[in-house]
């Protein structure tokens, strides 16, 4: 049977380079937890265009995940506005709540 939803990914983590141990450690326990998640570095190749990557795993996600914590809020930097923007579109598209917010901070480490 054809699955007629396209998308591709369970969820789209949107975040800074500063948090990328935190981010590595969630994405594996969504994995675990056999929760499909579009992380960057997973899926960008020597040579591939970085923006059309990003764009095809914001598209081609159900949901955004995006993890605020002071460096997001302190570096807004043009990719996590990028991102931002295009979850704020793709949600306002949706009839349903595609973003999802959480903070990350040094009181709520994961602990899995």
């Amino acid at each position: 049977m054809h699955n007629k939803d396209p998308k591709r990914w369970d969820v789209f983590i949107c975040h800074v380079s500063e948090d990328e141990n935190y981010i590595i450690q969630l994405k594996e326990a969504f994995v675990r937890e056999k929760i499909d998640v579009f992380f960057a570095k997973d899926e960008l190749s020597w040579g591939c265009e970085l923006h059309r990557v990003i764009n095809d795993g914001l598209r081609d996600s159900k949901y955004g995940l995006v993890v605020l914590s002071k460096s997001f809020v302190n570096k807004c930097s043009k990719w996590t506005s990028s991102e931002l923007s295009s979850l704020h579109s793709k949600s306002r598209l949706s009839t349903q709540d595609c973003i999802l917010p959480i903070w990350k901070s040094k009181e709520l480490e994961l602990s899995f």
